[in-house]
């Protein structure tokens, strides 16, 4: 794993990481294999309980990466489909999905699939650790209602917002502490480390946005979705003794957000709303 590396850039960013997770595919993966990381300590358990009861359900992962969530979704009795597009990934996941002996949709795309997929056909839309790469919220949660039946769901987890904006210090005594500033200040991190490296242990540098979670909840209003539940989970009990760091540090600041949003059926309200 490369030492991480962060500064500040400027957008657009989608473009950048896309092209950036293309490139590392093959390190996503092993990460995703591993029995111990944090989305396996504390988002995915939280994301599952979430959902709730999904059989029979017609669900659409947007950026599925190794559509994880598809494949457990279909274990569940959905009907699931997802899109991303990095191709080495989704054939990752088909390949997952036939081991799991489980039929998943799959396409290779990026957001403009969205606009390919009849409208109201989905009871649940899942955007799982990929908004922060999404230049323009207003668009894609405006594609999202597009495709969701009436009363259909949103269900979203990000990186939570105050890690953006957060450093850590080390005090005297060995604690850690974390100490948060320029929360309200939106802009671009450009970074590398942690599993962006290519095949060579090359860096790969990717580009992401850092937005208050007032920016999130914002935009789903105005493309007509009610919050219905928002979630800074806990890690697992058996983080405790497995990854007793990543316990610590998500208790000291939360690692993710959750949110879980539901078609209003009216028309959006206003962009000044």
């Amino acid at each position: 794993m490369n030492d991480p590396q962060v500064h500040e850039s400027e957008g657009p960013v989608g473009s950048a990481a896309r092209d950036a997770w293309s490139r590392v595919a093959g390190k996503y993966v092993e990460h995703c294999r591993r029995e111990v990381n944090w989305n396996k300590m504390i988002e995915i358990p939280a994301m599952r309980r979430m959902l709730g009861d999904v059989a029979g359900k017609r669900t659409l992962e947007v950026g599925c990466g190794c559509a994880h969530y598809s494949i457990w979704l279909a274990q569940e009795g959905a009907e699931a489909s997802g899109f991303d597009p990095a191709e080495r990934l989704v054939d990752q996941a088909r390949e997952d999905a036939a081991a799991a002996e489980v039929t998943v949709d799959l396409r290779v795309g990026g957001l403009e699939l969205l606009a390919e997929y009849p409208a109201e056909h989905f009871d649940i839309v899942l955007f799982a650790m990929m908004l922060e790469y999404i230049d323009d919220l207003d668009a894609v949660f405006a594609g999202a209602a597009r495709v969701l039946k009436p009363e259909g769901s949103v269900a979203i987890s990000i990186t939570h917002p105050m890690r953006h904006f957060s450093e850590r210090i080390e005090m005297p005594d060995g604690r850690r502490l974390r100490v948060v500033r320029g929360y309200l200040r939106r802009h671009v991190l450009e970074w590398t480390g942690w599993i962006m490296g290519n095949a060579e242990g090359e860096d790969v540098w990717c580009k992401s946005h850092c937005r208050p979670i007032e920016d999130y909840m914002s935009a789903l209003v105005r493309a007509g979705f009610l919050i219905e539940a928002l979630r800074e989970p806990m890690a697992i009990d058996e983080c405790h003794t497995l990854a007793p760091r990543i316990y610590q540090s998500n208790t000291d600041c939360p690692q993710f957000l959750l949110i879980r949003v539901v078609k209003r059926g009216t028309e959006p309200l206003s962009r000044e709303a």
